[in-house]
């Protein structure tokens, strides 16, 4: 596997006969495309290009019930110290464009900006996600000159949208919401639109980005994943009629193409969506350097256990090519190979949540309620 890479400090550029891209660090920017500019590779054969990467675990101030990790009181404190940080940052290939950096309460990793620094220092952009609680001027301060986006994630109204305030007010330009969405959770989220196009403190707010409820963690038994149509598309309505952007994760991805489909902004809007990358564009890595295809895939079935990072010698062959993760990207990339909906080529189904993501077991039996 041979690759041309230039990187001038500002724009990365990776070029081959199957896979290129283009990512502009100032802007964010990233562009990919495979033999050619319509073409869609289905993996990097030469690495992820982001990496979520989980330094500390244990206490949190949120101690919510949904929470995946089931972070709070009851676990025990952990940390990535910046010497395992730099071990792993060695070994990774010249692909990783950006790290979304995993954490609960900010002072609970004492490496924190030490860690983010490294990782800007040497040409990797760090973002990461808060819960808001301990969020003053000094940490927005130190986050504005180091990270390209920052997101809060909602548990506390006050605490979350004083928070947007601190970042906005340091001169961040993309400070996101994140907000869990589940059959129980959707009414709050119309709240939620209707504060941020009426309360000053999120007049600055980029989007607020809708996570897809996976039964894992703290949440199972108590949320369910929306499986309505048209609960999903009166959300997006809502959000589109009050002029707030909005945005989710790739696990939504079906749910919204779906939602969409039979509507004039179909074509346009499937440029921008990226459906499930785990282990095809992205890895996560978790507290202890054990790599996973996502986090949410931690501790379930096959994947009780990571692939362990320590004594890389080869990130490609033990990691990126690891037997186990070539096993997940061929059920993922193959996961939609038998559906015949309208975007079934595009369309990625989880192998670890098929009742939450997957056309063939889920979306086809989504009713119009």
């Amino acid at each position: 596997m041979r690759f041309y890479y230039k990187d001038d400090g500002i724009v990365k550029n990776i070029r081959s006969a199957k896979y290129n891209s283009k990512f502009d660090r100032r802007t964010g920017e990233f562009l990919r495309w495979g033999e050619t500019y319509d073409d869609d590779p289905d993996y990097c054969e030469f690495g992820p290009e982001l990496l979520d990467i989980e330094i500390a675990e244990g206490e949190c101030s949120g101690n919510c019930p949904f929470c995946y990790k089931s972070n709070g009181s009851n676990l025990e404190n952990k940390y990535m110290d910046l010497n395992r940080f730099k071990e792993l940052f060695s070994s990774f290939p010249p692909t990783v464009n950006q790290i979304a950096f995993g954490i609960t309460d900010i002072d609970l990793n004492p490496d924190f900006w030490k860690i983010m620094e490294y990782s800007r220092k040497n040409g990797v952009v760090p973002n990461y996600t808060t819960n808001g609680y301990l969020v003053d001027e000094i940490v927005a301060e130190k986050t504005a000159k180091i990270c390209g986006a920052v997101a809060v994630s909602l548990y506390d109204e006050d605490i979350c949208y004083d928070a947007v305030k601190k970042f906005s007010d340091a001169g961040m330009k993309q400070v996101n919401i994140h907000y869990m969405l589940a059959e129980e959770t959707l009414d709050k989220a119309f709240q939620v639109i209707d504060d941020i196009s009426n309360d000053p403190r999120l007049s600055d707010l980029y989007a607020i980005i809708f996570l897809q409820y996976k039964p894992h963690g703290r949440g199972i038994n108590q949320f369910s994943p929306i499986k309505s149509l048209d609960k999903f598309k009166k959300l997006l309505t809502y959000a589109e009629a009050k002029k707030v952007g909005f945005g989710f994760d790739s696990c939504s991805s079906p749910i919204y193409l779906k939602t969409i489909e039979n509507t004039t902004m179909y074509e346009e809007r499937l440029q921008y969506v990226e459906p499930c990358e785990s282990g095809l564009f992205s890895y996560y890595v978790n507290v202890d350097g054990e790599f996973f295809p996502c986090s949410f895939m931690e501790g379930e079935k096959d994947w009780e256990k990571g692939i362990s990072s320590d004594g890389i010698n080869n990130f490609m062959e033990n990691i990126w090519y690891n037997k186990r993760i070539i096993e997940w990207r061929k059920k993922l990339i193959n996961s939609s190979s038998s559906c015949d909906c309208k975007q079934s080529s595009v369309c990625r189904s989880c192998p670890g949540f098929p009742s939450v993501s997957s056309c063939k077991n889920s979306l086809i039996d989504l009713q119009i309620v």
